[in-house]
């Protein structure tokens, strides 16, 4: 780690006015450190999305302090990659153009050797390999979803914002999915900020765990992630990540009893 790459200070944010406003996010701070793996858990309607995509350029805090690479975020910037829960790609291009399509714009023009290069690259880190030329509605929701994350690991992002990119997948490919990612980001090491419902995808994924509370949503705990770096499936029966996934199911828990019993959301 070298240093803090995406700090939220403070952050502040209702939806509504009058009687009807609903207050959101309620002083939250926290930061991710640069080629960190960070995944935020919380209730369901807490902020985790509206946290990711603030952190994109896509919406303003009303008050409070984001800043990535020491500068204030102010808009979207090509240095910040998004992959969505929809699969966000083009249904009338071929697997290879999708991937290449970032490249192809003003912000991350590249020339056509270096373009060839960088979508060979990551068709082969994603396994996509023998379907370079398949159209969107010829593939598995999880292939779609690989195609989403190679274009933006393809645009060479210093950073990743992904907002529940398995939540759709069933639990077989979404395990698969996530060694996918693994595999990758220890390859790549970039920084990322992860939203999740789920406490194993964040354990098997991250270095560090945010956890939220319900609405007003502050930050309820950090906690470090203590199971080694690289992971495999084996690494899921270690006592290490056993004990933590028995603690975050436990907040997690009393955190959807608390607010079923009448919290404000």
């Amino acid at each position: 780690m070298a240093g803090t790459k995406i700090e939220f200070d403070d952050i502040r944010i209702g939806f509504g006015k009058g009687s009807d406003r609903k207050e959101v996010l309620d002083g939250v701070s926290f930061s991710i450190e640069d080629g960190e793996f960070v995944s935020v858990l919380g209730p369901s309607g807490c902020g985790k999305s509206t946290l990711l995509t603030m952190a994109a350029g896509f919406l303003k805090p009303d008050s409070g302090r984001l800043v990535v690479d020491g500068k204030p975020v102010t808009g979207p910037d090509r240095d910040r990659g998004v992959v969505f829960q929809q699969y966000a790609i083009f249904p009338w291009m071929s697997v290879r153009k999708n991937i290449a399509f970032g490249l192809t714009l003003r912000a991350n023009r590249r020339s056509r050797s270096e373009i060839d290069a960088s979508v060979d690259r990551y068709i082969e880190l994603m396994g996509l390999g023998g379907f370079e030329n398949a159209l969107p509605k010829q593939l598995s929701g999880g292939m779609r979803q690989r195609v989403a994350i190679a274009r933006a690991y393809a645009t060479d992002p210093s950073v990743l914002l992904m907002d529940e990119p398995f939540g759709a997948l069933d639990a077989q490919t979404r395990g698969f999915m996530q060694e996918l990612l693994h595999d990758a980001n220890q390859e790549e090491r970039r920084t990322a900020m992860f939203i999740t419902h789920s406490v194993e995808e964040a354990i098997f994924l991250s270095h560090r765990v945010v956890v939220l509370t319900g609405r007003p949503t502050t930050v309820h705990e950090v906690v470090d992630v203590p199971v080694p770096m690289p992971r495999t499936a084996e690494s899921r029966t270690s006592s290490q990540f056993i004990e933590l996934r028995r603690h975050l199911e436990e907040v997690m828990r009393s955190m959807t009893t608390f607010t079923a019993a009448g919290a404000p959301q």
